[in-house]
């Protein structure tokens, strides 16, 4: 967990690197801190958000490739139900792409 711990010190780096707010950082963060596939309601009421607030951000995560989202297998009618949970290897996607940024930055400004 040494490198969860040092990119929570990069949470400024995170959100440019993905183009992300604040809030989808801190469910990224939340969400991994549970370590369990979790429904969005559950994290929405961990967080103290809205449910929307939290979908509209595990939405962006899952475009991005750091969560997934899991199809609970219910017989029941009406909208299907999901879990969500980090990517298995989330910390090694963020630590290269945020290195991949830094050096286009770098390139940038050379």
């Amino acid at each position: 967990m040494e490198v969860v711990f040092d990119l929570k010190n990069k949470k400024e780096s995170i959100k440019c690197c993905y183009k992300i707010s604040e809030t989808d950082v801190d469910c990224l963060f939340k969400l991994a801190d549970m370590g369990r596939a979790v429904t969005s309601t559950e994290l929405a009421s961990e967080m103290n958000f809205s449910k929307t607030t939290v979908e509209s951000s595990l939405k962006k995560l899952i475009e991005l490739g750091l969560v997934q989202r899991i199809k609970i297998d219910e017989k029941k009618i009406g909208r299907p139900k999901f879990l969500y949970a980090v990517e298995s290897t989330v910390w090694d996607k963020v630590s290269k792409d945020l290195k991949d940024c830094a050096n286009k930055i770098l390139s940038a400004i050379s």
